[in-house]
């Protein structure tokens, strides 16, 4: 579980796990199945808005299918993760 949150960004949260908790309730998953999908998500032949650098939030999302992954880059230029979800298409 350690290993799948140092890729999280607390975001607007009091802490990584405060904010994974939050978004998988939120969406109906278990936590750590929430992590894993997150995880697991591909980036490859996903779609990147904005193609390049990040919107005005700092964040850009992936979409691929009904799945979605949103990401910020951290001080580092690294992404994190800030949330995923399946959209009902």
């Amino acid at each position: 579980m350690q290993r799948y949150m140092t890729s999280w960004d607390a975001s607007t949260y009091t802490s990584v796990a405060a904010s994974i908790v939050d978004h998988a309730l939120r969406k109906g998953f278990d936590p750590l199945r929430y992590l894993r999908k997150a995880h697991n998500f591909n980036k490859k032949g996903a779609t990147r808005v904005p193609k390049t650098g990040y919107r005005s939030d700092g964040s850009a999302v992936y979409r691929k299918g009904n799945e979605y992954l949103i990401v910020r880059s951290d001080a580092f230029g690294s992404e994190r993760i800030v949330t995923y979800g399946i959209t009902d298409e």
